[in-house]
């Protein structure tokens, strides 16, 4: 009889038979989409509240440049200084609170450092979304959310985690119960120690990994 793997994040088999690698883990379909849907409208909204800004700072700066009778060579100048510096700087930095934009924090999304997963600033968000420059990228790069790392994301050092299961193994990376976050290094019973939830395949195959390179790191 062929048992099918349930997906670490909702537990579920349904999905599972045709799973798709998340962070390099195996998951559901379903989890998959809802990851990265939530990624793509948080961009949305990050890029409406952009145009609302531009909008409304280009208005008011326009109004005092009126009135005070700036010349009009003068005026295309700061123009262009705002549309290609200014305004992108803006949109750049939008994932710098913490590892939070607006729309990332509305979706429960949120940018961490790919090793330490502490939140990341204003730099690493610059760096992230620097690449956003060129034309048509945000599109190549909504095609490559399913996979979890993005382009850009390699320069920064940073990857996007799902807050809900912020503690998860497949968005941490670690060695840990899916369910208390428990270490499980060196585990042979097959279950959790500390809350007795089963071990996952995921898991397993982990443990096997690190075991078999133990005798390596001795020497």
């Amino acid at each position: 009889m062929t048992t099918t793997l349930a997906c670490p994040l909702c537990r579920s088999d349904k999905k599972m038979h045709k799973a798709k690698l998340l962070y390099g883990t195996p998951v559901c379909r379903k989890c998959l989409y809802k990851f990265a849907n939530r990624r793509q409208i948080g961009y949305v909204l990050d890029w409406l509240l952009w145009l609302f800004i531009s909008f409304w700072l280009g208005t008011m700066l326009g109004f005092l440049l009126g009135v005070m009778d700036v010349s009009d060579p003068v005026f295309k100048r700061i123009n262009f200084f705002l549309a290609w510096f200014v305004f992108p700087l803006i949109f750049f930095c939008k994932d710098g609170f913490v590892g939070y934009s607006l729309g990332k924090l509305i979706c429960g999304v949120r940018v961490v450092h790919i090793e330490t997963l502490q939140p990341q600033g204003f730099l690493s968000s610059f760096k992230r979304n620097l690449i956003l420059i060129i034309p048509f990228m945000p599109l190549v790069i909504a095609f490559l959310l399913n996979k979890g790392h993005r382009l850009g994301d390699g320069w920064a050092e940073s990857k996007v985690i799902w807050k809900k299961y912020a503690n998860h193994p497949v968005f941490t990376g670690q060695l840990a119960c899916e369910n208390c976050q428990y270490d499980l290094a060196g585990n042979v019973s097959g279950v959790c120690p500390e809350c007795g939830t089963p071990i996952s395949v995921v898991n397993q195959q982990r443990i096997r990994v690190v075991d078999s390179a133990s005798p390596l790191l001795v020497q």
